[in-house]
């Protein structure tokens, strides 16, 4: 009888306000689990979203590269010196600086990240953002990039935009975003950038972007550029450069071991809820546990209930925990334009964290179904 008895669900709903608290407390800590997981994602597609932005197949950098925004300069006669390299169609310099963008209703002065390149070369896979850059070939004057924060103040095409304290004239926008790096960006030629920094010269780029001929192999032609080029720069294929970025913002950059501590602290908050609430119930049902055990079940049958109830609760929690994550996502990238999205894999990791969960707690909380002995029923 008992053994088609479903126990462990009737235990559960038995008291449902009860278990609608106890729903609630594991609700919140998945949840928490979930928006870590979230931030943790969004900050590493963060770190390489600029370089899913740009065409090409491999990248000149400084040895002192460490990141999109740490990064040394380069001769500019490796990249003259890289396009005599077979295999190598094309190789484009790239300037990269902070700036300062002021605000014209309270002249706050805004981190800005400058872009400067070469106007009407082909530096994005967007072939309108290359048209957009082909409109800088007039002197101070710049593209807007329309997701920088609303604490940049209004702006329009057509419109002034005061960089470093100059006055530049807005010909277009695009959409890039740069996250957790920057306030926003902004892109100008290659000579309002040297106007816009006080450089005398061009004799330096930050990075040169290069793209190979048709059925080239990007392997082959990285090992050319390496011994054809002096040892002051690496050359990275574009997936090494974006593991390379995300890799150090997640795992080096306190912003991103802040998610994983706060994901961890999450997990454990949500095994105390959990552990609290299957003690509590564990507690409250010992008679109950001890009359089956002078009926003759064994401990592992009685285990197996609290298991399955612990199981219960955890999933319990984890669906309305996984739909309000969705709302959450989606209201964070529109107030933020933060790149938070759910997928299948962080939905699975984060149901595999719950079940850990679940684990870890009834390991602890069963402990007790030791002391239910029959001899305290009489």
């Amino acid at each position: 009888m008992f053994a088609r008895t479903p126990l462990a669900w009737l235990n559960t709903i038995q008291n449902k306000k009860r278990t609608a608290t106890a729903v609630g407390g594991i609700c919140f800590a998945v949840l928490l689990i979930f928006m870590q997981a979230g931030f943790l994602g969004a900050a590493r597609l963060n770190a390489s979203l600029t370089y899913r932005q740009f065409d090409f197949d491999l990248m000149i950098v400084s040895r002192g590269y460490l990141m999109l925004t740490r990064s040394e300069s380069i001769d500019i006669y490796r990249v003259i010196q890289a396009r005599s390299v077979p295999g190598v169609a094309s190789v484009e310099g790239l300037m990269l600086e902070g700036g300062r963008w002021k605000n014209p209703i309270n002249n706050d002065n805004l981190s800005c990240f400058i872009f400067g390149l070469r106007p009407g070369g082909n530096y994005f896979a967007d072939p309108a953002m290359n048209a957009s850059a082909a409109l800088l070939r007039d002197r101070q004057t710049v593209l807007a990039d329309r997701l920088s924060r609303a604490s940049y103040g209004p702006w329009q095409i057509g419109g002034p935009a005061v960089i470093n304290r100059q006055e530049l004239s807005i010909r277009g926008d695009y959409a890039l975003g740069m996250g957790l790096l920057a306030d926003g960006s902004a892109i100008v030629s290659h000579d309002t950038y040297l106007r816009l920094f006080g450089i005398p010269q061009l004799a330096q780029y930050q990075f040169g972007l290069v793209r190979l001929t048709p059925g080239a192999d990007p392997a082959a032609v990285a090992a050319a550029l390496r011994d054809a080029l002096p040892r002051d720069v690496m050359v990275l294929t574009k997936p090494e450069l974006v593991e390379r970025e995300e890799n150090y913002f997640v795992n080096v950059k306190p912003v991103g071991i802040m998610f994983q501590v706060g994901m961890f602290v999450a997990f454990i908050v949500g095994a105390v809820i959990l552990y609290q609430i299957l003690s509590s119930e564990i507690a409250n049902r010992l008679r109950e546990f001890a009359t089956l055990k002078a009926m003759g079940y064994t401990e592992r049958y009685i285990y197996a209930i609290g298991i399955r109830q612990g199981l219960i609760f955890s999933l319990m929690g984890y669906f309305p925990s996984l739909l309000l994550s969705f709302g959450l996502y989606r209201l964070l990238r529109a107030l933020s334009s933060f790149p938070v999205y759910m997928d299948l894999t962080r939905a699975l990791f984060v149901l595999g964290l719950t079940l850990a969960m679940c684990a870890i707690a009834a390991v602890f909380a069963l402990g007790k179904i030791k002391r239910a002995d029959p001899a305290d029923l009489f």
